[in-house]
Parts: structure tokens; sequence; C-alpha cells
């Protein structure tokens, strides 16, 4: 008779741990190569297609990142069906998508205003 081990998050111990961490790095680091081009969006045109990829897997992986961590800690205590955990996990990342596109119209009108003023002052 054999026990297995279960690490507090619900995941069993297996010989796949280290696949699973490097995949998640792998991930990560594939969101912030896409995103690597904002750096110099100032300087002329990006390459808008691959910065939108780019946003739309941060925000995928950052939902489901929130609800892995905090969520899942919650109903744990308490039994969820499959249909509540999948409305939990959307909810929270149509909320990330929120906030990351509501930063983005801020930053976007604060480089209207930045380049208005540039070119109000050059005109004079």
């Amino acid at each position: 008779m054999t026990v297995d081990r279960v690490r507090p998050e619900g995941r069993k111990h297996g010989k796949h741990e280290g696949l699973r961490t490097i995949l998640e790095l792998a991930k990560w680091i594939l969101v912030l190569w896409l995103l690597w081009p904002l750096r110099h969006a100032a300087g002329g045109p990006v390459a808008f297609t691959r910065i939108a990829l780019g946003i739309l897997l941060f925000v995928i992986f950052a939902g489901k990142l929130f609800y892995d961590t905090v969520i899942m800690g919650i109903l744990r205590r308490r039994r969820t069906s499959v249909r509540q955990d999948l409305i939990s996990m959307l909810g929270i990342t149509l909320g990330i998508a929120l906030v990351v596109g509501m930063l983005m119209l801020f930053v976007g009108f604060v480089f209207v205003e930045l380049f208005r003023m540039i070119g109000g002052t050059q005109q004079e």
C-alpha cells in the first residue's frame, strides 16, 4: 500500500514537477519577448500584431496565475463544481484584461498629449 504525498496546493509530487516549472518560465519568457518592442515604441513603428499577442497572452497567463494562487486557495476550503471554477477563472481573466486595457488607454492618452505638446512648440 503506497501513500501519495500531496502538496499544499493539491498537486502530487512527481517526476514532471521540474518540467512544469520550466514550462511556466518559458510562458513568461515568451510574453516578455513578445512585448520587448514596446521599449522602442516612441522611436518609430512597432510590430502591432506581436505586441497585441503579447498583451493577450499576458492577460490570459496573469488571470490563470491569479486564479491558481489566490482563488484556488480559498475554494479548496469548500467544494465547488467545475462550472464554478471555470466561471471564476474567466471572470478573473476578464478583470485583468479590463485593468490592462484601461492602463493602455491611459498611456495612449499621455502619449497623445505629449506629442501634441511637442508639435505645438515646434510650430512657434
